[in-house]
């Protein structure tokens, strides 16, 4: 009996034409042509038509703005403060007001990027300083969370606030394995790339406001369990101290500033300051403010805390700036419009 395989009848495979190949050939390159040709619309419309359209990016690209003329009008001015920092900051402060009611003493500059945290602006203001940009001082706002925290806003903060070189220490403190690292880099040199996240959700939010407020909603509610207090004050002192030098390095001076809240844990973030001996403002500690100054989600401040509490920081900074030289310069807390020097 033979086998099945000598019986088998034998496979042939048609091999394509030159007509088919061209055909296969012409097919490739047009389809290459076309992911090029939408890719380089997609960088296109980021980098140009998005800012136009969506008022946060906007914003943030005036802030930039601003900030980078700093580098040149830094030498001129008798004193540029620069205040960084989230959402926190946006939504509690009157910038145009601060910016008027210091306007005789100093020139105020904003720049906020929502959902930014320490490492953001810790290797932000290191690019900043390290392309010639000098304020006098900055005032880097956020609480003790944000503080101490290891997330960062990742391939947005990449093309804002971070130069090339920021990139790889940066995946290293917050941990990043390599495809996030890879990321980074592309999120750099590409708007489109970096920008993906914020487009999709300004897409979702003019054509389905009900599911993206419920989405938000969830995000805002998530709790991140904190560690002991003593855990929490050694790492806030370990972060501020890494900031106080950065800013040392380049002869700028720094304030920690702290957003209010209706919780105490960021007395400790003062008390690491204090420890650090670092420029520390608390114009509107705990039990200053009542619930009925924050939005519904007891974070964010509302209008009318908003007024209180840059009117208050107005008060600060200038009884700081008032105070610079009779303190010879001593790092020191300002609570309200009471002046503390340290021990």
């Amino acid at each position: 009996m033979r086998s099945s395989i000598s019986n088998s009848e034998p496979v042939y495979t048609s091999i394509p034409g030159r007509r088919d190949l061209k055909t296969i050939r012409f097919a490739t390159i047009v389809l290459i042509a076309s992911v090029l040709a939408v890719t380089l619309l997609a960088e296109i419309a980021s980098r140009y038509a998005f800012p136009r359209i969506s008022h946060i990016e906007s914003r943030i690209r005036g802030d930039e703005r601003q900030v980078a003329a700093i580098g040149s009008s830094g030498a001129a001015s008798p004193s540029v403060m620069l205040l960084v920092g989230n959402s926190l900051l946006l939504d509690g402060l009157d910038y145009p007001k601060i910016q008027s009611e210091m306007a005789s003493d100093a020139k105020v500059v904003r720049f906020v990027i929502e959902n930014t945290e320490f490492l953001d602006w810790y290797y932000g203001l290191q690019h900043l300083f390290a392309s010639g940009v000098r304020p006098s001082t900055v005032v880097v706002c956020l609480n003790l969370g944000q503080t101490v925290s290891s997330r960062t806003l990742g391939d947005y903060s990449s093309r804002h606030l971070f130069g090339i070189s920021q990139l790889l220490p940066l995946a290293h403190d917050a941990g990043m394995d390599a495809t996030r690292t890879s990321s980074l880099v592309l999120a750099h040199w590409s708007s489109f790339y970096a920008n993906r996240a914020t487009i999709r959700n300004f897409i979702l939010n003019r054509t389905a406001p009900g599911y993206a407020a419920a989405m938000h909603g969830i995000v805002d509610n998530l709790k991140e369990t904190l560690p002991p207090e003593q855990e929490l004050v050694d790492k806030a002192r370990k972060r501020i101290r890494a900031m106080q030098q950065l800013c040392h390095q380049y002869g700028v001076q720094l304030i920690i500033l702290v957003p209010p809240s209706l919780g105490q844990n960021d007395d400790l973030l003062v008390s690491a300051a204090k420890l650090e001996q670092t420029n520390v403002d608390d114009p509107l500690p705990f039990g200053s403010l009542g619930p009925e100054s924050f939005r519904a989600d007891r974070f964010h401040l509302n209008e009318r805390g908003a007024a209180v509490f840059t009117e208050a920081l107005a008060r600060s900074l200038r009884a700081r700036l008032a105070s610079n030289g009779r303190t010879e310069g001593l790092p020191h807390r300002i609570r309200g419009s009471e002046i503390n020097g340290l021990r």
